[in-house]
């Protein structure tokens, strides 16, 4: 049987990566307070979102399309991520931040991609 992708599938999975991130940090593996952490979930929240917009909105299944749609998805989400970083790096902010962000974007990154290429197989 194969796997299929949907949006909701997407999504959760996603959702499963902040949940872990959100975890991790409320039981005081990453020193990040509460405004941090909700600062750090929304932005990311909210680059998986127009990702998933990218990804799934007036998708028609031609292949070709989609791998066009997922360089479009993997630039966005990496110039998103930098950008935040960025800030927090020249904002001056605490480096536990920092390297939950970092960590956060990058987890996002790999296990998005090897989601993404199983189900496309």
């Amino acid at each position: 049987m194969k796997k299929r992708l949907t949006y909701w599938s997407y999504l959760l999975s996603m959702l499963a990566i902040h949940g872990a991130f959100a975890i991790l940090a409320l039981l005081s593996i990453f020193k990040i307070n509460a405004t941090q952490l909700l600062l750090a979930q929304l932005s990311s929240l909210f680059i998986i979102l127009v990702s998933t917009a990218i990804l799934f909105f007036k998708n028609t299944g031609d292949q070709s399309a989609f791998t066009f749609r997922l360089l479009i998805l993997m630039t966005t989400q990496m110039l998103g991520y930098l950008s935040i970083l960025l800030a927090l790096i020249y904002t001056n902010q605490a480096a536990q931040f920092v390297f939950y962000m970092l960590g956060l974007a990058l987890s996002v990154l790999v296990i998005q991609t090897s989601y993404l290429v199983r189900r496309l197989k």
